[in-house]
């Protein structure tokens, strides 16, 4: 049991270290790709390497997923084509310190109220504790710790596109808990990143022939092969392993790592620097996820 858990912890700490160099690289390729083609060049690289593994459970659930086309239709814009176009736009005015803690706060507070309203779970003291905090250091961070002029802040326009980002992630993550019975986890993801890529096809095309052409170099190579593989394939895998070892409530913790990942990243490869209204914010934030999503003790009666 202990070698499981240590285990399933290792496997948390890998998947989050890729996950939150999704931000890091957002910023580091806006002038390689626009948001539009960067997100259709991942989900296209996810859609080649998931489609031998999801094959032959892809073809046995096919009726299936045709039964539920609506569901996957908005479950790939929303949380696909959508989510990461919003990233990756964000990347183009706001840092990667900013984009993780307020990325990191947002999705949460709305899964914790879409949860109560759509799959009827009991808003906790936790759950409202949790949001406070989030808001607080969201708050904190966009007044830059002037917490008295906050009838005068506003947000930036990447802080903005943030938001709108984790809306469309916390709207995700509440509506996967409706997916289909008898659609098995590879068939799942293979069916979304499709979509995500069929939908982003053409507006990646008018992106690069009008907006921003994409730079074709050794650097998009890594950049693409990385958001394909590792962020949108491994971390899966090593994500729903450690769930398996550790369970889902624990292994939920280990997403507070993210933000405080992409930051050291982000001061290590990008030269952003980390202010002291930055590392409260963060510790507030961090905090609240923490409360949001600690374990209840179970009462034996």
């Amino acid at each position: 049991m202990k070698r499981n858990n240590q285990i399933g912890a290792i496997f948390a700490i890998i998947a989050c270290v890729i996950w939150s160099g999704n931000f890091v690289i957002s910023r580091y390729a806006i002038h390689l790709a626009g948001p539009i083609s960067l997100a259709f060049f991942r989900w296209s690289i996810a859609t080649l390497i998931m489609f031998p593994l999801s094959y032959v459970n892809f073809k046995k659930e096919l009726p299936i997923i045709l039964n539920n086309k609506v569901y996957f239709f908005w479950m790939g814009l929303v949380g696909f084509a959508i989510y990461n176009t919003l990233i990756y736009t964000a990347g183009h005015f706001t840092t990667a310190i900013n984009m993780a803690l307020i990325g990191s706060v947002i999705h949460p507070i709305v899964a914790t109220v879409l949860a109560a309203i759509f799959v009827n779970e009991k808003l906790h003291w936790k759950n409202i504790a949790g949001i406070v905090l989030g808001l607080i250091g969201i708050v904190f961070l966009i007044t830059k710790g002037q917490m008295t002029s906050i009838t005068n802040f506003r947000f930036s326009t990447g802080d903005l596109w943030m938001v709108a980002a984790g809306i469309c992630f916390g709207t995700y993550n509440v509506f996967v808990r409706k997916k289909p019975v008898g659609i098995s986890s590879n068939s799942f993801l293979f069916v979304l990143f499709a979509i995500g890529a069929i939908l982003l096809l053409p507006f990646s095309i008018y992106e690069s022939i009008y907006v921003q052409p994409v730079v074709y170099n050794l650097h998009f190579l890594y950049v693409v092969l990385y958001l394909g593989i590792g962020n949108s394939t491994i971390s899966y895998f090593f994500w729903n392993n450690a769930i398996h070892k550790l369970g889902a409530s624990k292994t939920a913790l280990f997403g507070t790592l993210i933000p405080l990942l992409s930051s050291i990243e982000a001061v290590w490869l990008l030269n952003e620097k980390f202010t002291n209204f930055q590392l409260i914010s963060g510790l507030i934030i961090i905090s609240g996820i923490v409360i949001n999503t600690w374990p209840s003790k179970k009462i034996n009666g």
